[in-house]
C-alpha cells in the first residue's frame, strides 16, 4: 500500500513543500482561467459568432508573440520567482479591468476573448520557465507529471465552477471569477514567498546583462538563433508547431460543432447552453484525462522513455482527423478535441517537458519561451489561415484530409525527436557539464533504446564512474554487453 501511495505521490520529504506550493498555485491559475474562458468563448461565438474564430487565431497568437517577447527578454534579467509573481498581479489587475468593461457596457469581446486566451498559454509558458530550472532530470519524471494532473484539476474544478456560476450570473460575468482567482494565488505567493526558491538559472548574476535597447535586441537574437541551431531542438521546434497547428484546426471543428448543437430562444439562453455543453464536454474528458495522469503517465514514461509516449499525441490525430474526413460528425468533433483535452495533458506535455532537460540550463528557459510563445503563435496563425481557405469556403473534408496528412507527417516527426533525443543523450553521456551528464544518466534508463548503440560503444570507452554502470546496463538490455565489453577491453 506504501509502495502504491509513492507512485500516487511521488515526491520526497524533503521536495514537499516546494512541490505542494506549486501544485496548488497551478490549479487555482488554471482553475480561474478555465472560468473566465469558458465565459468569453461563449459570449464569442453567439455574439459575434464562429466563422469569425479563424480571424482571431490570427489576432491572438500576434498579442502572444508580444508577451512572449516581453518574457523571452526577462527570463535572464530577473529572478524566476518575481516574474512568476509579477505575471499573477498584472493578470489579476487585467482581470479586473476586462470584467468591468464587460459589466457597465464598454464590453470588447475580441479583446476579451483574445486576453482569456493568452492567459491560458503564458499560464504554461511562466509556470514551466520557473519550474523547468527547480529540478533535475530525475525528478522532472517523477514530479512534471504530478504538475500535469494540477492543470488536469483546475480545469476539472473550472468546469465544476463554471456550471455552478451559471444559475447565478449569466456568461459575461464569469471573467470576475477569473480576477478572484488570480487575486487568490497573489495573497498566496506574498504570504508563502519563502517557500518558493528563486528559480535562478545557474549562470544567472556571472555573466554581463546587456544593457541598452539594441543591446537586448542583439541578445533577444542571439537567444533565438542558439535555439534555432541545436540540433535537438530544430525537430523538437517542428513538432511543436505541427502540435499548435493541428489543435487550433480540431479546437475549430469542435466549436462549430457545439455551435450548431445549442439553440435557444434568446441569445443569452444560447450562450449559457453554449458555456454548460462547453465546460460538460472539457470536464469529462479533463476528468479521463486525470486517471491517465494519475495512475499511467508515471509508469508510461519509466518503462517505455518520454521519446515513445511522444507518438501518442500525433497518431491519435492520424485517427481522429482520418476518422472526421470520412464522416463528420458533433462525437467525431469531440474526440479530435479529446487530444487536447486527454491526450496532451496526460501524456504529451509531461513527457516533453522532459526533454528540456537534455538542453543546457542557460538555453533552457529561451527555447522554453521561444517555443511556447512564437512558434505556437506561427502555428496558430497558419491553421487560421487553412481554416479561411478551406472551412470558411464550405469545405471542412478538404481541411479533415490536410490534417489527417500533416498528422502523418507529425508522426514521422516524432521519429526524428526520438533519434535526435538519443543521440543528445549519449553526447551528454560525456559533457563537462554535470548537470547535463547526471541529467542524461538518470534519462538512459528510460531511453536506453533510443540511443544508438555505436554511441554508448563510444561512450563506455571512456566512462566516468557515475555513468558506467547505467550505460552497461543499456546495452545489456539490447544484448551488446559482450560486444560493448570487448570495445572496452581494447
Amino acid at each position: 500500500m506504501n509502495a502504491f501511495l509513492r507512485g500516487l505521490l511521488p515526491v520526497r520529504r524533503e521536495e514537499r513543500g516546494t512541490v505542494l506550493l506549486l501544485y496548488g498555485l497551478l490549479t487555482v491559475m488554471v482553475l480561474a482561467d478555465w472560468v473566465g474562458k469558458v465565459g468569453t468563448n461563449a459570449v464569442f461565438v453567439k455574439r459575434v459568432g464562429v466563422t469569425y474564430l479563424p480571424v482571431m487565431y490570427i489576432v491572438t497568437p500576434i498579442v502572444m508573440l508580444a508577451a512572449s517577447t516581453v518574457i523571452f527578454g526577462l527570463v535572464d534579467r530577473i529572478r524566476r520567482r518575481d516574474l512568476f509573481i509579477w505575471y499573477i498581479a498584472i493578470v489579476a489587475a487585467l482581470s479586473v479591468a476586462t470584467q468591468a468593461a464587460m459589466s457597465f457596457g464598454n464590453a470588447d469581446y475580441w479583446w476579451a476573448y483574445v486576453f482569456a486566451h493568452v492567459v491560458k498559454e503564458t499560464i504554461y509558458l511562466i509556470f514551466w520557465v520557473y519550474a523547468g530550472n527547480l529540478f533535475d532530470s530525475e525528478q522532472s519524471k517523477r514530479i512534471f507529471p504530478l504538475f500535469a494532473g494540477a492543470l488536469l484539476v483546475g480545469k476539472i474544478g473550472g468546469g465544476a465552477l463554471a456550471g455552478a456560476l451559471q444559475p447565478l450570473v449569466h456568461s459575461e460575468s464569469f471573467m470576475g471569477a477569473q480576477a478572484a482567482g488570480f487575486g487568490v494565488c497573489l495573497v498566496i505567493v506574498l504570504l508563502w514567498r519563502h517557500r518558493l526558491p528563486e528559480g535562478e538559472g545557474r549562470l544567472a548574476g556571472e555573466r554581463e546583462r546587456p544593457s541598452g535597447l539594441g543591446a537586448r535586441v542583439r541578445g533577444s537574437v542571439d537567444g533565438y538563433r542558439a535555439v534555432a541551431s541545436d540540433r535537438l531542438l530544430r525537430p523538437f521546434g517542428i513538432g511543436i508547431f505541427l502540435w499548435y497547428f493541428l489543435m487550433q484546426i480540431a479546437n475549430y471543428l469542435y466549436s462549430a460543432g457545439l455551435d450548431s448543437a445549442t439553440t435557444a430562444p434568446s441569445l443569452l439562453g444560447a450562450e449559457d447552453a453554449y458555456a454548460l455543453l462547453y465546460a460538460s464536454v472539457y470536464t469529462s474528458g479533463s476528468l479521463i484525462a486525470l486517471f491517465v495522469q494519475t495512475f499511467l503517465t508515471g509508469g508510461l514514461i519509466r518503462r517505455l522513455g518520454v521519446s515513445v509516449v511522444l507518438f501518442a499525441f500525433p497518431l491519435w490525430y492520424v485517427l481522429t482527423f482520418g476518422a472526421g474526413w470520412i464522416a463528420l460528425t458533433l462525437v467525431a468533433a469531440v474526440l479530435l478535441q479529446a487530444g487536447e483535452r486527454i491526450v496532451v495533458p496526460a501524456l504529451h506535455l509531461p513527457a516533453t517537458q522532459v526533454v528540456y532537460s537534455q538542453i543546457a540550463a542557460e538555453l533552457r528557459p529561451r527555447a522554453r519561451a521561444f517555443f511556447s510563445g512564437g512558434v505556437n503563435a506561427i502555428g496558430n496563425i497558419a491553421a487560421a489561415g487553412v481554416l479561411i481557405a478551406g472551412v470558411i469556403g464550405a469545405d471542412p473534408r478538404r481541411v479533415l484530409l490536410f490534417g489527417t496528412v500533416c498528422s502523418a507527417g507529425f508522426v514521422v516527426n516524432t521519429a526524428f525527436v526520438r533519434r535526435a533525443l538519443g543521440r543528445r543523450i549519449a553526447e551528454n553521456l560525456s559533457s563537462a557539464d554535470p548537470e547535463l551528464r547526471r541529467n542524461a544518466a538518470q534519462m538512459l534508463e528510460g531511453e536506453g533504446r533510443a540511443v544508438p548503440t555505436d554511441q554508448l560503444h563510444v561512450v563506455l570507452r571512456d566512462a566516468s564512474a557515475d555513468i558506467e554502470a547505467g550505460v552497461r546496463l543499456a546495452l545489456t538490455r539490447r544484448g551488446a554487453l559482450a560486444v560493448a565489453a570487448e570495445a572496452n577491453a581494447e
